[in-house]
């Protein structure tokens, strides 16, 4: 029971300083964002489940359904571009595993993305990443591109720069 308190009240700090984080965004000014650490980060290395860890430090930037933010391709006064999608309404499916792995490690400025993504490598474990990633995936069910799904295309592109080896 004390150990659920500690989760729900973590939970709900997260949410708070998540909002924190994204309020001067939508209030028009420019700020990156940082990822999680300390006591947040030991929470989240608890986590097991792609869907969880997305929660937790996906969703305050990407949408709780990875629906990303309004404009997402148009570039901020930072020169930075808004978080897309993750949806499949986006470009996301287009990248490698490899890509997209390299971008939740390293930061969208860390891979020259342009955007203030921050780098997760010192947060989360290669097998959250992986989780995540796929949990990503699931959000492109039932969407096609010239009547093939999007996964398809995803694991196409992947077959020569799949996941790195982790853990």
């Amino acid at each position: 029971m004390r150990r659920r308190l500690h989760t729900c009240l973590t939970f709900v700090a997260l949410i708070a300083l998540a909002t924190l984080a994204i309020l001067p965004v939508a209030c028009g000014e420019s700020e990156t964002v940082a990822a999680p650490s300390g006591e947040q980060s030991s929470d989240i290395r608890e986590t097991r489940s792609g869907e969880q860890i997305f929660a937790m430090t996906c969703a305050s930037c990407h949408g709780s359904e990875g629906e990303g933010a309004d404009n997402w391709m148009v570039r901020g006064e930072d020169g930075r571009l808004p978080p897309p999608p993750l949806n499949g309404d986006g470009h996301t499916w287009h990248h490698s595993d490899g890509v997209l792995y390299g971008i939740v490690s390293d930061g969208g400025l860390g891979l020259g993305f342009g955007s203030n993504m921050p780098a997760f490598k010192d947060q989360l474990t290669g097998d959250q990443i992986i989780a995540v990633l796929e949990y990503v995936k699931t959000l492109w069910e039932g969407k096609e591109l010239d009547g093939i799904a999007l996964r398809q295309y995803q694991r196409d592109s992947s077959a020569d720069d799949p996941y790195p080896a982790t853990d």
